[in-house]
């Protein structure tokens, strides 16, 4: 009898125990979310079909649930001041409910990808990029959003990251100056996966809508490539979660 009772009385424990342990996790667990910045300037010319693949790529993520999104911010110009606009923000297109079934998650995905693509498709192209401000922007975003140091959230970066707007950063890409100027603060991505891809996409000639030359563009060699990942890596307080990829994903 005694037995018994200790028995149940270690079950208890057990259970009240599991149950807490539960309750802590999913209360310290923040879902994941996703950020792709876009670099429409006359220099990238990438197109939309790498935006496209992000998002796709976003779709397939580890850690995915029905409550991550996926946020597209646009970099600004002066007509924004420079800040990155919201091209758009969508919840994933996952179901738990089974009679609904895998054909229509594959639906919900296409509609998403095509509202990605038709508004990409819209978009003007600019003579700048702040590509400082644009990360900075999606880190925060995602902070408000919930991501913190134990998450796995991402911000998703398709720019050839030959930022023109942070003139400490633009000198130290281009070394035009003996005498180094104060760089930015350090970005916090503690907890967010910051990936760059596009560098290897760039114009070597810059024109205007009209087809004019408007200027050349930086010419590229080893050692610049070398110096733009020197540099943005230490942008960043946590540079071992940050990648360089030369090109981005494309749409399948």
């Amino acid at each position: 009898m005694k037995g018994t009772v200790l028995s149940i009385i270690v079950y208890s424990i057990l259970c009240t125990g599991f149950v807490g342990w539960r309750i802590h996790v999913l209360a310290n667990h923040a879902p994941t979310h996703f950020e792709i910045v876009l670099d429409p300037s006359l220099s990238h010319p990438g197109g939309c079909e790498s935006v496209v693949g992000l998002a796709d790529q976003s779709l397939h993520a580890d850690g995915v649930s029905l409550d991550s999104t996926l946020t597209v911010l646009v970099l600004g110009d002066a007509s924004t001041a420079n800040e990155p606009w919201q091209l758009g923000r969508y919840s994933f297109p996952v179901t738990s409910k089974v009679l609904e079934g895998r054909t229509a998650n594959l639906r919900r995905r296409e509609a998403m990808l095509s509202d990605v693509r038709h508004k990409c498709e819209t978009l003007r192209r600019t003579n700048v990029s702040p590509i400082f401000l644009g990360v900075k922007q999606a880190i925060a975003d995602l902070r408000a959003h919930g991501c913190k140091e134990n998450s796995r959230c991402q911000v998703l970066v398709d720019s050839d990251l030959e930022e023109n707007v942070e003139i400490p950063i633009k000198v130290a890409l281009d070394r035009t100056r003996n005498r180094k100027l104060q760089m930015p603060t350090p970005l916090d991505n503690e907890g967010v996966e910051i990936s760059f891809c596009g560098l290897a996409v760039t114009a070597g000639q810059i024109v205007n809508s009209s087809g004019k030359e408007i200027r050349n563009s930086v010419p590229r060699d080893p050692g610049r490539d070398d110096r733009l990942r020197q540099v943005w890596l230490a942008l960043f307080t946590k540079p071992e979660t940050v990648r360089f990829e030369p090109y981005c994903p494309t749409s399948k």
